[in-house]
């Protein structure tokens, strides 16, 4: 199966036509789709509808060769012209051919080729991804890297945290990553993507290396990078090595400046940082630390409601301080994909601004995927969850926020944070209070990555289709519990879709009283 991380990012670097990073300041986006499967579901028929157009032209180019070719034959079967006898018949033949038939084919080979098809891709040029998407992807993909501690040389291979796909790296992705990471002065890391980018050129065919410079790939773009990332990391000796294997003239006056650093510095070439792995790190690959769970149990609820008693809810407490369980089955497949496909035509980005002044969008990094609101009436599916909602936890659900329903992208994430409000300035506006509770519905299943992890509690939850946990915010006395902080693991493989449902306090006077 394919790793759809590494497919849609290809996908976006073919449509792209591996164009710079930097986000045009007459390019305004009102489309992404690297921050959700989705919007990259949308791109795939994109990408058929301009294959289908590209046929489309090379067929008409087809046709006015083989009209041309038609032509030329008649004319060569006509040649005899040019041995004129001294006849006023042929001198009449002469004059009508050179002025009518050469005047027709020169008006048929003035005629616009493909109009139709050049309309449509002029047209469809503002829905392509933005530069903004392609480093958004090139990012996602970074991001993998360095959870899983994965290796670039595995990964353009398709061999993700011990699993193969059957997916590959060209050149051209392994540049567009290697550039993104450049940017963020990440030279470690990008001189090793840059490695395995020449590595790859020199191993593809002349056809290919042909096919790159026609989609507007220079190698020498790589190897002038390369050399400046080895010249960040002090390494000078590699840098000349590099500079030998490329002929270019312009590279000679680089050499000159590296001979020159190398005789001025005496700085040692820097090491590349190993640190031991993080909390995150390890319990997004499955290896939390070891926590002690004599105390907590699986049980069928039979109690909270008369029906449960034909159709108990399958409980597995996760931990009692802060509370948190995760019920199993809880919502059918048929329901999960009913919500998915009333909410893709309205899934937006989320946690974002706009530069109105630099047509630009402004976004938090730190999460990356599209969402919609959803009320509890917004349909039948909708209202049989919230009253749902309202015999797991025992909480009145009246006043309590309207649901989100979310889809990640590559490589998505969310970055560690509590969903509960830190400052009091923050809960000025909010009628409802603090957010007293959480309950978060899986709606797929995600192969590999993706893990909704509490580190502070080691507490780490594949996502599996029809299980929802649930956890308490805030303890007793209506303080927030720092053990809820909980991130997204980067997801792998697969397509990530949750609802979630923020429960507020003031509603709850007599189902969870304050201890104060």
């Amino acid at each position: 199966m394919l790793s759809r991380s590494l497919l849609y990012l290809s996908i976006l670097v073919v449509v792209r036509n591996g164009g710079a990073l930097k986000l045009e300041e007459s390019e305004v986006v009102d489309q992404f789709y690297s921050t959700s499967i989705v919007s990259m579901e949308d791109l795939l028929e994109f990408h058929a509808d301009l294959l289908f157009q590209l046929n489309s032209y090379i067929d008409v180019l087809r046709a006015r060769m083989k009209l041309i070719r038609r032509i030329a034959d008649y004319m060569m079967e006509h040649d005899h012209i040019v041995n004129l006898e001294d006849h006023s018949l042929n001198y009449f033949h002469l004059v009508r051919h050179m002025h009518k038939d050469w005047a027709h084919v020169l008006e048929l080979m003035e005629q616009p080729l493909g109009k139709s098809q050049l309309l449509f891709l002029k047209e469809s040029r503002p829905h392509y991804p933005s530069a903004w998407d392609l480093e958004e992807g090139s990012l996602g993909i970074h991001r993998m890297q360095k959870t899983y501690q994965l290796q670039p040389k595995d990964m353009v291979r398709g061999l993700l945290d011990g699993v193969h796909h059957g997916t590959r790296f060209s050149t051209l992705e392994c540049f567009t990553v290697a550039r993104a990471i450049y940017k963020k002065h990440r030279y470690h890391d990008a001189v090793t993507w840059l490695e395995e980018t020449l590595s790859l050129y020199d191993q593809a065919s002349e056809q290919t290396k042909e096919n790159y410079q026609i989609l507007g790939f220079d190698v020498s773009q790589a190897n002038n990078l390369y050399i400046k990332g080895l010249m960040h990391l002090n390494r000078y000796k590699d840098a000349l090595k590099a500079i030998d294997r490329d002929p270019k003239p312009y590279l000679r006056r680089l050499r000159d400046r590296v001979e020159m650093r190398m005789m001025s510095t005496i700085d040692l070439p820097l090491e590349k940082p190993n640190p031991p792995l993080t909390g995150l790190q390890l319990c997004c690959r499955g290896g939390c630390p070891y926590r002690d769970m004599h105390r907590l149990t699986c049980s069928y609820n039979t109690t909270a409601a008369p029906f449960l008693r034909l159709a108990p809810f399958k409980t597995e407490i996760l931990s009692l301080s802060p509370y948190m369980v995760l019920y199993h089955g809880v919502i059918t497949p048929l329901e999960s994909l009913t919500l998915k496909n009333l909410s893709k035509p309205h899934m937006k980005r989320r946690a974002m601004t706009f530069n109105k002044q630099k047509l630009r969008p402004l976004i938090d990094s730190g999460r990356t995927s599209n969402s919609v609101w959803l009320t509890s009436h917004e349909n039948t599916v909708m209202e049989r969850l919230e009253r749902r909602v309202g015999v797991m936890t025992n909480f009145e659900m009246e006043n309590s926020e309207v649901y989100q329903l979310i889809n990640y992208g590559i490589g998505g994430h969310y970055k560690p944070h509590t969903d509960h409000f830190e400052t009091p300035q923050a809960l000025e506006h909010r009628g409802g209070g603090d957010r007293i509770a959480t309950v978060l519905f899986y709606l797929s299943d995600v192969p590999q990555g993706g893990a909704t992890l509490f580190p502070r509690l080691n507490i780490s939850v594949q996502p599996r289709q029809g299980d929802a946990l649930l956890w308490y915010n805030l303890n007793d006395r209506g303080q927030g519990e720092i053990g809820t902080v909980h991130t997204s693991c980067p997801i792998i493989q697969g397509s990530k879709w949750a609802l979630v449902k923020w429960i507020d306090e003031l509603s709850q006077p007599f189902r969870r009283p304050c201890n104060r």
